[in-house]
């Protein structure tokens, strides 16, 4: 499939899912990385480093070498495999927080800018093409779920998470290319169900501490609102209520 931009003549190839096959509670199907290919070929997100990633993403430049990597956070699951792939394409040039914001980034037959988007990590970035406005959202926005956020040890912030979700409707991307999980085809919509939802379970946690339950007792306040919540996702609860307490105390006057 091709994508003609709307500003401009130039067509550029239908960016490429590279799906890192590291399956699990935590990643559900596995890591999305995205290859935009094209004169200067750049790879979205790093994957963990397994050699048949590896060999697809050399399947799919067909000796090429790969000119950018793109990496949109830290976490293990996007970032492992950064040593892997340099090895492997020595010549690659790896852009990551901190990169500057407007500053064209070369990628495929176009190019990308980073958009700086904390919340789900301190140095989340996401790449913005203008030209096919397609956004290359990391772990911003998932389709069918929500996004784990952490607590501020963790990197994580509630509050730039929110901001940073009004920055990507500011875009109006025509399309979220997530880091899990299918295409967004509806950002504006998928966003604003996000922030209801931040506020649903906003709404759960300050009516448990308005029934007596400290705000301390993490714990309790996760089984209360999760209610039949398998284990293996329990530790990521219990972050995102904390990130709440965080958010909470914040606009109390309290510390974070």
């Amino acid at each position: 499939m091709l994508v003609r931009s709307s500003r401009h003549v130039a067509i550029t190839a239908e960016p490429i899912c590279l799906p890192a096959g590291n399956p699990g509670p935590m990643t559900g199907a596995g890591t999305n990385t995205w290859l935009i290919d094209g004169a200067q070929p750049a790879l979205v997100d790093a994957g963990v480093g397994s050699a048949a990633h590896l060999d697809a993403i050399a399947d799919a430049l067909g000796g090429r070498p790969l000119a950018r990597l793109l990496i949109t956070h830290n976490h293990p699951d996007h970032a492992l495999g950064i040593p892997a792939i340099c090895a492997r394409w020595p010549e690659v040039q790896t852009v990551r927080w901190p990169w500057p914001e407007g500053e064209a980034i070369p990628s495929g037959d176009s190019s990308v800018t980073a958009i700086h988007t904390p919340g789900h990590a301190a140095e989340h970035l996401c790449f913005w093409n203008a030209d096919t406005r397609d956004l290359f959202g990391g772990d911003m926005v998932i389709a069918g779920t929500t996004v784990m956020i952490p607590a501020a040890r963790s990197g994580g912030s509630l509050r730039e998470y929110l901001r940073s979700l009004d920055r990507l409707a500011a875009l109006d991307p025509l399309r979220i290319l997530p880091g899990h999980g299918d295409i967004v085809r509806d950002p504006q919509a998928i966003i604003a169900a996000y922030k209801r939802h931040r506020r649903e379970r906003e709404d759960q946690i300050r009516a448990c501490l308005n029934d007596g339950v400290p705000a301390a007792d993490v714990d309790a306040i996760v089984s209360r609102i999760y209610g039949g919540l398998p284990e293996g996702l329990r530790p990521a609860a219990r972050l995102t209520v904390q990130a709440h307490l965080e958010k909470i105390a914040e606009e109390n006057g309290g510390p974070a």
